[in-house]
């Protein structure tokens, strides 16, 4: 996967927008959208009913779902997040690195990575094709499922082979200022499913086809 300069250069620029327009919210701004972010959340999932949630924790000013996570253990649904690994199938990739889902709770141990973000330790490798809900972390969205993440392609690579399939269901996780018109695509982009900000579930399957 290697991005044209012109759209690198595109790519850059909004990456580095977005990112100051979520940097830009105030703490108590910020703990308000956190906290309807994960009511609705809840009550996707109160209507959903998915087994295995894969989520991510929060890093570099995303959305703080551990609330919710913390709930949804108590009822049963079992939990993933991501670690990044060494993958030399990937050796084009930054650092030669993948991810894939983990099992989380509440008392999982939890290290920092290379880069940082907090995952499990010594739990079980949760594959794709049994989750149900993934809920995937971003830069920027569009309203029909474009993403735009951290420019590593960790998310693309991983769900590439699922691309075209209803399940796991992909919903991205943000706020409403990191919205653009549009987020430049390119073929190995894969699209979300839906949106999660604090305005709600947007199901970006309607919008898509229209672009």
């Amino acid at each position: 996967m290697k991005t044209e300069p012109s759209l690198h250069a595109a790519k850059s620029a909004l990456r580095k927008s977005a990112r100051q327009r979520r940097a830009s919210l105030a703490p108590d701004q910020r703990q308000r959208l956190d906290a309807e972010i994960n009511r609705h959340l809840l009550d996707f999932a109160g209507r959903q009913q998915p087994g295995l949630v894969a989520a991510f924790m929060a890093f570099d000013g995303e959305p703080d779902l551990a609330p919710a996570l913390r709930e949804l253990e108590r009822r049963g649904v079992r939990l993933a997040v991501p670690i990044v690994q060494d993958d030399p199938t990937h050796a084009g990739s930054p650092g030669g690195a993948a991810i894939c889902y983990r099992r989380w709770s509440k008392d999982s141990d939890m290290q920092p990575n290379r880069y940082g973000i907090l995952e499990p330790a010594g739990t079980l490798e949760i594959g794709l094709a049994e989750v149900d809900l993934a809920l995937i972390p971003l830069v920027a969205w569009d309203d029909a499922g474009g993403r735009l993440g951290m420019g590593a392609g960790f998310y693309d690579r991983l769900f590439q082979p699922f691309a075209g399939e209803a399940r796991p269901l992909r919903m991205g996780v943000a706020y409403g200022v990191q919205q653009v018109d549009r987020v430049p695509r390119e073929p190995w982009d894969v699209s979300l499913h839906m949106m999660l900000t604090e305005a709600g579930c947007l199901d970006c399957r309607e919008r898509q086809g229209t672009r």
